[in-house]
């Protein structure tokens, strides 16, 4: 359904230029790399020459990164988005894949296709709120200009709905919230709007590294907007959200914690205990607690 998130047609919304032009477009990384380029194969040694390349053939992006970093602003040609797509998409599946930016938003399509019918698509998308925790990584996705036309002269059910107009494209959401086997990552669909959770997929979900690493990260910044710009997906940034004491926090309890208890793993039962008892003690009188209040600490004999 992530291929309805990006539906239009060239037909209907007038998709610029040719095949030939949208070549020429998404230049950028892809005409910079001299590698092989061979979707689904995408090393990091052919990723950091491309990119060389492009920064070479593009100086003007050391001025443009040097005047967002001192606004803490991130941001990204959209042809290395380009590039990443046509590495990793495989063409049999996603064909004159176009990406360009409709500030704030993203203007997506493609040729694809959906239920054995295939349809050229395309969609404005915009990212509306971003929510950064230790157990959440939420975008609130709004989709704008949905509209699917399909290529082929097979008839199918898919292209009569479509031919008859009988899919309301502009709900997008409704039409994923009413999917069999919707995935665990859509926490929200509604009218226009989509909610994902990256936190619910499972792999990330049980990875503790990952909750560490979004714990402490989102009390020292947090993401204020995703929008684009000139060509550019930018991330912009705001600091300490929390506050100074949040951070203190964070780094007690997903940096400095795993780490101990890491270590703590190596060491006989009776030391590791004393170990843990200072550390929290430690971590008390940083907190403004205090240090010498009694501390419990479980140690397993056996392990």
């Amino acid at each position: 359904m992530f291929a309805l998130a990006a539906g239009a047609s060239r037909a209907s919304q007038g998709f610029p230029g040719s095949r030939a032009r949208r070549r020429e477009r998404a230049g950028g990384f892809r005409s910079a790399c001299a590698c092989p380029y061979d979707a689904g194969v995408l090393s990091p040694v052919t990723a950091l020459r491309a990119a060389g390349r492009y920064l070479r053939q593009h100086p003007e992006e050391f001025g443009r990164a040097f005047r967002n970093a001192v606004g803490l602003r991130f941001g990204v040609p959209l042809s290395a988005f380009r590039y990443l797509a046509g590495s990793l998409l495989d063409p049999s599946q996603v064909e004159d894949l176009e990406l360009t930016a409709v500030p704030p938003g993203l203007r997506m399509a493609g040729t694809f296709e959906l239920m054995k019918t295939r349809v050229r698509g395309g969609a404005d998308l915009f990212i509306d709120r971003v929510v950064v925790a230790p157990n959440e990584l939420r975008l609130e996705l709004r989709l704008e200009r949905v509209v699917m036309i399909p290529v082929g002269s097979e008839k199918t059910q898919i292209s009569a709905l479509l031919h008859a107009r009988a899919l309301d494209l502009s709900r997008a959401g409704d039409l994923v919230a009413n999917l069999p086997d919707m995935p665990e990552m859509i926490v929200g669909a509604s009218d226009n709007k989509l909610a994902l959770d990256l936190m619910r997929v499972p792999k990330l979900a049980r990875d503790a590294r990952v909750r560490h690493a979004l714990g402490l990260v989102s009390t020292l910044v947090t993401v204020d907007r995703m929008e684009s710009e000139d060509d550019h997906f930018d991330l912009a940034l705001r600091p300490l959200p929390q506050g100074f004491a949040a951070v203190f926090d964070a780094v007690g309890e997903h940096l400095f914690s795993p780490v101990v208890s890491g270590v703590a793993q190596l060491l006989p039962p009776d030391i590791r205990g004393e170990l843990e008892v200072g550390v929290k003690r430690v971590m008390n009188f940083v907190a403004g607690e205090d240090p010498g209040a009694p501390i419990d600490v479980d140690v397993d004999p056996a392990a």
